[in-house]
């Protein structure tokens, strides 16, 4: 319960920040069409601690599949998450997922990265970030890699949308 209620708060800290870089984005929008920019200090600060920030989420969310509580991460996921995907299947597909691979060993976090799609192919519009781990299970000869992955829902809350393990 405790790591759930760490990522309650983490989302609701998001949604200030959140707020922030759309604006920024939103400002930045026409310059970017005439001549791409780097971003200033302030706000590369920022995105480096946003990024901190959903890595230190994510890795709650790995422990909280290692503990069994899918459950209580798909409670907390986006909306459009849960329509997606009922709590039922996404519990019995990350149990299944991880039951041959044994008990989750050495976690390394591999990087953050920043997606948009626009909708055309398999995934909503929207903006996302996901989180690798290179992670080495017990019963695999080797290791995996664990994606966790968040959405920019419309109230400008980063919130968890989906996890997988290849």
């Amino acid at each position: 319960m405790k790591a759930s209620f760490k990522l309650v708060l983490f989302v609701v800290s998001l949604i200030s920040f959140a707020g922030a870089c759309q604006a920024q984005q939103a400002q930045q929008a026409p310059q970017t069409a005439q001549a791409p920019h780097a971003l200033t200090r302030e706000q590369q600060a920022q995105l480096d601690k946003q990024d901190q920030d959903i890595a230190q989420v994510a890795s709650t969310i790995v422990k909280m599949v290692d503990e069994n509580k899918a459950g209580d991460i798909w409670d907390l996921s986006s909306p459009l998450a849960r329509k997606v995907i009922t709590r039922d299947d996404f519990v019995k597909k990350v149990t299944n997922d991880r039951a041959a691979l044994g008990a989750a060993g050495m976690r390394m976090p591999m990087g953050v990265r920043h997606l948009r799609f626009d909708g055309t192919g398999n995934m909503p519009a929207g903006s996302y970030i996901t989180v690798t781990f290179d992670t080495q299970f017990s019963q695999a000869q080797k290791s995996s890699r664990e994606i966790v992955t968040f959405i920019l829902d419309p109230d400008n809350s980063w919130r968890f949308a989906g996890y997988s393990v290849r």
